[in-house]
């Protein structure tokens, strides 16, 4: 009798414990990230010296709700978990052309999650390299909608580029979870090029070099 009061006493104590391991489990399931953005380079061996985001490039998890809140400036891309990636120079990290207009970001989630937004955002013409990165470095510059929505486990967003800056910029890409108040942080080392026309770009005023009077082909 003894006995089963004391089961009685304990058996509401696991199932709160149970409980709270599944919300836990639910909470922290999401994890993705984009392609060729910082930790999936260093998970390829193309960025080296990067601690255990190596083993697991979705895992770059912080609070949302960014800018206003999320990661403290200098800890934006190791979302203030991982600081190996936050260390920042013109030098240290693998770069992915890019051209200004149109690219594609795409994003790899091995385990997705109800989904508020996708944010992106670019450094700042003149930002430096050298320095950790901070968010007045940064500009936005588009939103996707996630519907609070589960995504496909790949989801890939045409994004527009700034025309009017070229080299070594970031691109931070930021995946809000719709109930959770994280999201996922992933920085995208590019040197961005622009597609212009070089030379002499002067409308010729006359044509010359007709082949005969009666050619259809001609020169400039």
């Amino acid at each position: 009798m003894n006995w089963k009061k004391k089961v009685m006493k304990v058996a509401p104590l696991a199932v709160c414990g149970i409980v709270g391991s599944l919300l836990f489990t639910s909470g922290a399931s999401a994890h993705g990230y984009i392609d060729n953005g910082r930790s999936s380079l260093c998970k390829q061996g193309l960025n080296t010296g990067c601690g255990p985001i190596q083993y697991e490039p979705q895992s770059v998890e912080g609070p949302g709700n960014f800018p206003l809140l999320g990661p403290s400036d200098g800890q934006i891309a190791g979302a203030g978990s991982f600081p190996h990636l936050d260390v920042q120079t013109a030098t240290r990290w693998h770069k992915v052309n890019m051209t200004g207009g149109t690219n594609t970001f795409s994003w790899t989630f091995t385990a997705a999650h109800r989904t508020k937004e996708w944010k992106y955002y670019i450094t700042k013409k003149g930002w430096d390299p050298n320095k950790p990165l901070t968010r007045s470095d940064l500009e936005f510059i588009s939103r996707v909608d996630g519907g609070d929505k589960q995504p496909p486990l790949k989801v890939a967003h045409p994004i527009n580029l700034p025309t009017d800056r070229t080299g070594y910029h970031i691109v931070l890409g930021v995946w809000e979870i719709a109930d959770t108040g994280m999201a996922f942080y992933q920085v995208v080392d590019v040197n961005l090029g622009n597609n212009t026309l070089v030379g002499n770009t002067q409308t010729p005023s006359l044509l010359t070099n007709i082949l005969s009077p009666n050619s259809t082909h001609f020169t400039w």
